[in-house]
């Protein structure tokens, strides 16, 4: 055997001597012999080095190359990891949306909607009725003097308007008028109706759709003149009492509600023809109490019964005693705008629109035979009747009678609630038309993506997310003539036009989710708790959406964060920013979200556009937003869930409250335990809310709202409140909503709650009383800290 030997000597020093091979040159040494041995493997000791040294960097390259792709593999799985939460939003969009095609697709097959259907041809000739039994009748009614062939319901009421005498007065209301219509013709053949303007001149040629309006003295009219009359007295039963020429002496500061007691108790004008009615006992009733009265004797002194006089016995009585005269109804008239009582001592005296207006609200009728008992009467009026007579009464005038273009309008809807013609949307609805921010467009033209983490805590659930769903829109065409009429012309003061919406409107019964022909909308909460909870809106109506409008002027980033925080939003339609800022152009780039981003533009930069009631708004609960809230989307749905039982308040965040100090009313942010407006950069508000604020609103208080740049949502505190004699609902525990990026706000100036103190005066002194209602409670979700078995869960973790 041929071997190579190696012999170490092994030193026992620290150090070894320098001819000993070091690791490494040992190993390479060992590598350089390439001796055979036949007795072992047949390959030498440094062969064999070699070859696993070469398999041991291969292993080792396979290693590193394993290493990369596990590392690949692993960047893969976590991106499909963070993607999943955002398919499984998108898959659960793509349900909702499935099944809400599914259920408007069951809800088309099964509805049977007439509303879109029109006549096919015109109504049946009046002379073709005409020879139909008739039950016979001495006197004529209204139907006697329309032929319904020339008022089609799909005509939408053109009216004719022109005048027999021509003076100043007479041009000046046939202006007025041709304003006023709905639709407006200039061929008197194809007109529904022709408005006949005349001062005091009877043309008997005219007949069958007519209404002539007298601002003259009052006419005769013959019980068979086949016409509408319009004037102050002397009226058939179907002719509108009207007072034309009235002229109002107060302007922008009505008479205040209070104080509640007059210098006298009792304000009476007795005429000529009511001389010989015996007055002694009233007046010793009187004197008796010690209560003051004020009677005018016209026939005793004729400067008694000057206009001067007249209003200023109405200004100083608390209640009025109305006999029946010529001049009766600028009585009347003038006692409600002076916030007098009006007593009438007549159960037939005419009064304006009375079969639409509920003139109980403002006056009370007695028998004159009861005028003996009439002091005894009034004195058991309560004090808070006394003043909602008074505020009811200031409210119809106001409303119905002020001035000319409210009697034309008021006379117009009169005829259109008689002859049940609903109304295109006029002029006035074309106001509301959004102009789109991004040239022809109203969608940002570059969306960037918002990432949003999913919460998959079952309890954070909050609602499915569906396709967007309009509220069905005009469907009270019809019932708001009957049905809805008293709400319409007594509650809300808006008849003038078909309603888009109304706030009120009657729900089904419970049960009527059970049945095939009226189940359409709902969506049952299934028995349970949290989960079963937040997979429908339930309440009592059907499902729902709503659209947020959003201020905006500089603070762009501001705003992406609020659009962002809307991502994914449940019951969301759609989202309105409202671009104050006039002179810059916004950025192409905005956030985009599950549902449309739609810019408007406006003419000016003016607090009042956050209630300007936008054709683009297709929904009839609006989220009124500032652009620095930062609300939980838990809290968002908890406040739309309680607004939509609660339909005519105001429902939101912040509240705050009015209160006395000396002898002025303040604002005031402090906590306390009951509040009277909650502020509308963060509240639910029913649209009609937003057409009263613009078009029945005093003028006067949008036009302080632009010169301060503050107050308004004051303001619409004041206007529903005033509407509805309600407080507004406060939901959560939020009290301020302050927001750490924004580095300029309206209240953190020096003058913000000074301008807020003379908000509150102001409009108090233009609507003649304060109509803020005060509530010491707020609405939680009915499972609040309650505790609750492991088996359930709450309908809101966090609120």
């Amino acid at each position: 055997m041929i071997s190579s030997l190696i012999i170490f000597n092994y030193s026992f020093s620290d150090k070894s001597p320098s001819w000993i091979p070091q690791s490494g040159a040992l190993i390479q040494s060992v590598e350089k012999v390439n001796d055979y041995d036949a007795a072992c493997s047949g390959y030498s000791v440094g062969r064999i080095l070699r070859e696993q040294k070469r398999v041991l960097a291969s292993v080792r390259s396979e290693l590193v190359e394993s290493q990369n792709k596990i590392e690949e593999i692993r960047a893969v799985q976590e991106e499909l990891q963070r993607l999943i939460p955002q398919k499984q939003l998108e898959l659960s969009a793509l349900e909702g949306e499935i099944e809400a095609a599914q259920r408007q697709l069951e809800e088309l097959r099964e509805t049977q909607n007439v509303k879109v259907f029109l006549p096919y041809s015109p109504l049946i000739h009046r002379k073709s009725y005409e020879e139909l039994p008739q039950v016979p009748h001495s006197i004529l009614n209204f139907d006697d003097v329309i032929d319904y062939s020339r008022c089609s319901i799909s005509s939408f009421m053109p009216i004719f308007v022109d005048r027999i005498t021509d003076g100043r007065d007479e041009k000046e209301w046939e202006n007025v008028f041709r304003k006023a219509a709905p639709v407006l013709t200039e061929k008197s053949d194809e007109a529904c109706l022709k408005i006949r303007i005349t001062n005091g001149i009877l043309n008997t040629d005219d007949s069958y759709n007519t209404v002539l309006f007298n601002i003259g003295n009052p006419l005769k009219i013959l019980q068979n003149l086949k016409l509408i009359m319009v004037q102050s007295s002397q009226l058939r039963s179907f002719d509108l009492a009207v007072l034309a020429n009235y002229t109002s002496p107060i302007q922008q500061s009505p008479v205040p509600l209070l104080p509640i007691k007059r210098k006298y108790l009792i304000g009476m004008i007795v005429r000529e023809n009511s001389r010989k009615l015996d007055l002694s006992t009233l007046e010793d009733s009187g004197n008796n109490a010690t209560h003051k009265f004020i009677i005018g004797k016209c026939y005793e002194n004729k400067s008694n019964c000057s206009k001067e006089e007249r209003r200023q016995i109405h200004s100083q009585s608390t209640f009025c005693f109305l006999l029946e005269s010529d001049e009766f109804l600028q009585d009347f008239i003038d006692s409600i705008e002076f916030g007098c009582i009006p007593i009438i001592l007549s159960n037939s005296a005419r009064l304006p629109f009375e079969d639409l207006i509920d003139w109980r609200r403002a006056a009370h009728r007695l028998p004159i035979a009861r005028l003996p008992e009439a002091h005894f009467i009034i004195r058991s009026f309560e004090s808070s009747d006394i003043l909602e007579m008074r505020r009811m009464g200031r409210n119809f005038f106001e409303t119905y009678l002020a001035d000319r273009k409210s009697i034309a309008d008021s006379l117009i809807a009169a005829l259109r609630f008689k002859l049940q013609m609903p109304t295109l949307e006029t002029r006035s609805d074309q106001k509301n038309q959004a102009v789109p921010l991004f040239n022809s467009s109203f969608i940002s033209p570059i969306g960037s993506l918002v990432n949003v983490q999913q919460n998959f805590d079952d309890e954070y659930l909050l609602g499915p997310l569906e396709s967007r769903v309009k509220s069905v829109s005009f469907a009270y065409n019809f019932t708001e003539f009957q049905l809805y009429s008293y709400e319409i012309w007594n509650t809300v003061y808006s008849p003038f036009r078909s309603k888009e919406f109304i706030i009120n409107a009657a729900e089904p019964p419970a049960e009527a989710e059970f049945h095939e022909d009226t189940r359409i909308g709902f969506r049952a909460i299934e028995p349970g708790s949290g989960v079963e909870f937040s997979k429908a809106l339930g309440g009592n109506r059907q499902r729902e959406q709503f659209t947020v409008i959003l201020l905006t002027y500089e603070r762009d980033s501001v705003l992406v964060g609020a659009l962002e925080r809307l991502h994914q939003l449940p019951y969301l339609n759609k989202i309105l920013v409202v671009w104050n800022n006039i002179h810059r152009e916004p950025p192409d780039t905005w956030p985009s979200l599950h549902v449309p981003i739609e810019f408007i533009r406006v003419t000016e930069n003016s607090l009042n556009n956050r209630f300007v009631p936008w054709d683009r708004i297709e929904t009839e609960s609006v989220l009124s937003l500032d652009d620095d809230i930062d609300l939980m989307q838990q809290e968002i749905i908890l406040a739309f869930r309680v607004w939509r039982e609660n339909r005519d308040r105001i429902v939101g965040f912040p509240a705050r409250y009015h209160a006395r100090y000396g002898d002025s009313m303040f604002y005031n942010s402090n906590h306390t335990c009951q509040m009277s407006m909650i502020l509308t950069g963060a509240a639910f508000i029913h649209k009609n809310y937003l057409s009263a604020y613009t078009y029945q609103m005093s003028a006067a208080i949008r036009d302080h709202v632009d010169d301060i740049k503050n107050c308004e949502d004051i303001a619409m505190n004041f206007l529903v409140a005033h509407l509805t004699r309600k407080p507004p609902i406060k939901t959560t525990s939020r009290w301020t909503l302050k927001c750490p990026t924004c580095t300029e706000s309206l209240f953190k100036a020096d003058s913000h709650f000074e301008k807020r103190h003379e908000c509150i005066r102001l409009f108090t002194k233009i609507y003649g009383y304060n109509p803020l209602k005060f509530s010491q409670f707020r609405a939680d979700s009915i499972l609040f800290k309650t505790r609750l078995p492991q088996n359930h869960q709450k309908c809101f973790k966090y609120v």
